[in-house]
């Protein structure tokens, strides 16, 4: 039956989700980014049972820095074993980095202050302008990170011997939860395949329920920035010529064809089509059947049979990947992004040195991780990273009073961290929109749990750590707010700009029109997440929200119009197609004039 029937359920469904909208956007963002779906349950307890298991080795022999140990679990863990396993060769190629960097400083610069900052001023440097121009970014960033807190570890152990000790721990420090969190996903975590089959069945299932209720231009975007990277990733495993794919990459194509064109029907129930619009109801009839012969052509997948949806398509060959991204050295974006998080990092440093409270270290760690692209990146990671530290701070806080004077061993300290382990990893298994927040939760927690050894009592040491997320955050907030600032709306603005050139090359050059239609789905899909990001930065930088919402909002409907123009599910349409592709011609170059226009105004 076609998804857009009219039968009691229907019915129901679209009073369910017209009941969600109803909610504040805060407690929808919750229960969609919190929403039970296939195989986060297995996730969640291969990041419990990993973190319990890394106490454990921890505590037994008594390896130093337990609470990094835990919390590097959440930082290598991935959906796929593959993903897992390439995060976890990458660490220990950075901490092996970091290990023979900090073994020839402590050589020279143990007893030289005047030796010791500028290096760690550029280990920072260095570590922050590769990471986004550098084609291995993410070892040198790490492998800077670690160079630098090691080095802010000299003035708490003046003794060398044991700063020297210290900095070889690093490398088992990163080894242990790798080692434990690579084997349970080599053993227990789905591979690539199954992942892609779960996404597709996924949106497929989401779309038919949408269709027969009320689909909304939250629920599009959603969907869309789902579908991209699924695209994505499918053309790479057609590439390397793997065969029995769930579902072929011109599938996931057709996918983001019709939710693009969802885009120029009215935001309301597909039932309830005007009767004196016949264009509304012609273009319902046929999305109708394009969904339908988009369900045919996926076989059972619905069912959750993952199976070869025929032969992929033909994939472009693998382009030649470079040493450093194109504008490197001509950028100073990278320059200066990399400066100021190297003054963000020595002025946390810098201060509580100054007011001896070496606790606070965990100032350092926040600015290396907080900092971001744009303003409004770095505020929303804030806003997570702060939230999520007062809310893990106070777990420990009850922990450490009332839950670790009653335990006596280690076997009860590892259920009460597989525990928490657990609520924090439901939260970092949701979109980025949200996961940083239970990362944070877990790191906050085991600060102050897995103080040393034995039980810990000290609630001071948790003030300082908690305090030191904070410093971190609020200078890094200034550094790129007051500092060569980089607005997300800049960035938007950008995507809208390339949505447009894509839609009118899809408009002049039907024979490109996969290609074209790709790159309009993937800039609307970069353009809304700018535009989430925007929100975070509020009054920092002069904005022009509302300008922006409605741009980003016009520019969705030309790509509909356009993808109605060109998409041979309507030849039998030529009206509408003619109405659409002068819709689609006459609005793309007035709002790429007034986006060109707001940028150069901003500038």
């Amino acid at each position: 039956m076609s998804p857009l029937g009219t039968s009691p359920l229907p019915r129901l469904q679209w009073a369910l989700a017209s009941a969600r909208r109803m909610r504040s956007p805060l407690i929808e963002l919750l229960a969609r980014e919190l929403a039970p779906s296939e195989g986060r349950a297995q996730a969640v307890l291969r990041i419990a049972t990993a973190c319990s298991i890394t106490v454990a080795i921890a505590m037994v022999f008594q390896i130093p820095e337990p609470t990094y140990m835990a919390y590097i679990v959440f930082l290598i863990s991935k959906d796929e074993s593959s993903a897992t396993v390439t995060a976890g060769v990458g660490a220990m190629l950075a901490v092996t980095l970091a290990v023979v960097l900090n073994l020839g400083l402590l050589l020279i610069d143990t007893a030289e202050p005047a030796l010791r900052l500028p290096a760690m001023a550029l280990a920072t440097f260095v570590g922050m302008y590769s990471v986004r121009t550098f084609a291995l970014g993410p070892i040198s960033y790490l492998a800077g990170f670690l160079v630098v807190l090691v080095q802010t570890l000299v003035d708490d152990i003046p003794n060398p011997e044991v700063v020297t000790r210290l900095a070889l721990w690093t490398w088992v420090v990163v080894l242990v939860p790798i080692a434990t969190i690579v084997t349970l996903n080599l053993a227990f975590a789905p591979a690539s395949r199954v992942l892609l089959g779960r996404t597709w069945r996924r949106i497929l299932s989401e779309l038919e329920s949408g269709l027969r209720s009320r689909i909304s231009r939250a629920d599009l975007a959603r969907w869309r920035e789902a579908a991209v990277p699924l695209l994505s990733k499918l053309n790479e495993a057609a590439a390397r010529g793997e065969s029995h794919l769930p579902v072929s990459p011109s599938g996931v194509e057709r996918l983001l064809e019709v939710l693009t064109i969802l885009e120029v029907l009215p935001e309301k129930r597909p039932g309830d089509a005007d009767p004196k619009l016949p264009a509304e109801i012609a273009l319902q009839r046929a999305l109708a059947r394009m969904y339908e012969a988009l369900t045919k052509s996926s076989g059972t997948i619905l069912d959750g049979e993952s199976r070869p949806a025929g032969p992929p398509a033909q994939a472009e060959p693998p382009k030649h990947k470079q040493l450093f991204v194109p504008d490197a050295f001509s950028n100073p974006a990278h320059w200066q992004f990399a400066l100021k998080t190297t003054l963000a990092v020595m002025v946390v440093y810098i201060t509580y040195t100054l007011l001896n409270y070496p606790t606070m270290r965990t100032s350092v760690v926040t600015c290396f991780f907080v900092a971001l692209g744009s303003l409004g990146e770095t505020v929303h990671k804030l806003t997570l990273r702060v939230s999520g530290a007062i809310i893990g701070g106070l777990l420990a806080g009850i922990c450490i009073v009332w839950v670790l004077p009653h335990m006596t061993d280690i076997g009860q300290l590892c259920a009460l961290v597989a525990v928490v382990a657990a609520g924090a990893g439901w939260i970092a298994t949701s979109s980025e929109r949200l996961a940083y927040f239970g990362m944070q939760i877990a790191f906050a927690f085991f600060l102050g749990v897995l103080q040393g050894y034995a039980p810990a009592t000290d609630l001071s040491l948790l003030r300082d750590r908690v305090a030191g997320i904070v410093l971190g955050n609020v200078v890094i907030t200034l550094a790129f707010s007051l500092l060569w600032p980089e607005s997300a709306r800049t960035r938007l603005r950008t995507a809208l700009v390339q949505a447009l050139r894509a839609v009118g090359d899809l408009l002049v050059a039907p024979e490109k029109a996969g290609e074209s239609r790709i790159r309009a789905a993937q800039a609307l899909v970069q353009s809304q997440h700018y535009s989430e990001l925007s929100a975070f930065e509020l009054q920092m930088l002069p904005a022009e929200a509302n300008r922006d919402t409605s741009a980003l909002e016009g520019v969705r409907r030309v790509a509909g119009a356009a993808f109605v123009a060109t998409s041979d599910a309507f030849t039998s349409l030529p009206d509408i197609r003619q109405s659409q592709i002068s819709t689609a011609r006459s609005a793309t170059e007035q709002l790429r004039s007034e986006i060109e226009h707001a940028t150069a105004k901003t500038h």
